[in-house]
């Protein structure tokens, strides 16, 4: 399998990176910056600039596309909504002209309007799932939300011979980074809830993009991918009551279970997160 990633040198691409060459695809990335190790080819691209993403695909069996600027701070929105946009509209008209086959669209929970909202979201049930309404404000949130619809239609132009899994993931992090930025948030529940408290490791990111490789489906499926726990070491139903007590809740939740459903993800690609803050080392 050969497989092109786009932001393979960030904090979830580079452990994407290096997960696919240990089992064995033949991998290339791209970004701006070089890999931080040599572990694969790589290659320097903006993603703005489809030429040079259209030459590196060639002979590409399935496109992962992380390139972006994954928060509108230090960042004027323009400038948010332009990369995000051409670069993934780039991506996908690249898999179009060149014939690769699917493409793994890293969306984000963000579609529903966390973290970077102006007006505290609407939610209509908790826990969230494929269902849930996509309730956008901001230029990343509008962006993500944007390159799923430019997957639909991509979908509807290339019908069967192209796929689409969008996986909208939650806070990426890795045990040291969760330790710096997560841990303080302990102390701070409500601005933990900008994040509706939810995390995922890097490792459960890069076992979430194989399975969506090798997974047979047809058309375009976004699925949530989050840990199984929320980041917050307060039980999620005395969070709930706490932040959200009029939404309603399809469930009773278990100890810190995390608020994103990830029923699809395991149905359909057989996803199970494996990594939780509460085993990692420094909390042992």
């Amino acid at each position: 399998m050969k497989v092109l990633v786009t932001g393979g040198s960030g904090l979830a691409g580079f452990p994407i990176v290096r997960h696919l060459v240990d089992i064995g695809c033949e991998v290339i990335s791209i970004d701006k910056n070089p890999l931080p190790k040599d572990v694969t080819e790589y290659k320097i691209i903006d993603c703005e600039n489809g030429r040079d993403l259209f030459d590196a695909a060639k002979d590409i069996d399935v496109i992962i596309h992380l390139a972006a600027i994954p928060r509108p701070a230090n960042h004027d929105p323009g400038t948010v909504f332009r990369t995000n946009i051409m670069s993934t509209f780039n991506v996908f008209e690249t898999a179009a002209t060149t014939g690769v086959g699917r493409i793994i669209y890293i969306s984000s929970v963000s579609v529903l309007g966390v973290p970077f909202f102006y007006n505290p979201v609407q939610f209509k049930y908790f826990p969230i799932d494929e269902d849930h309404p996509n309730c956008p404000q901001d230029s990343y949130a509008l962006s993500k939300m944007l390159g799923e619809e430019i997957a639909d239609g991509y979908i509807r132009r290339c019908e069967s011979k192209l796929s689409v899994v969008s996986l909208r993931l939650p806070w990426i992090h890795t045990p040291e980074t969760f330790k710096q930025e997560l841990v303080p948030l302990w102390d701070d529940p409500f601005e933990a809830s900008m994040n509706l408290w939810s995390y995922i490791d890097t490792r459960d990111v890069a076992k979430a993009c194989e399975l969506a490789i090798y997974t047979q489906i047809n058309g375009h499926e976004p699925i949530f991918i989050s840990a199984g726990n929320t980041f917050m070491n307060i039980d999620t139903n005395v969070l709930l009551d706490r932040f959200y007590p009029s939404v309603n809740r399809n469930k009773k939740f278990n100890k810190k279970q995390s608020v994103i459903d990830i029923s699809k993800a395991t149905n359909m690609l057989g996803f199970e997160p494996n990594h939780s803050w509460e085993n990692y080392r420094w909390n042992c």
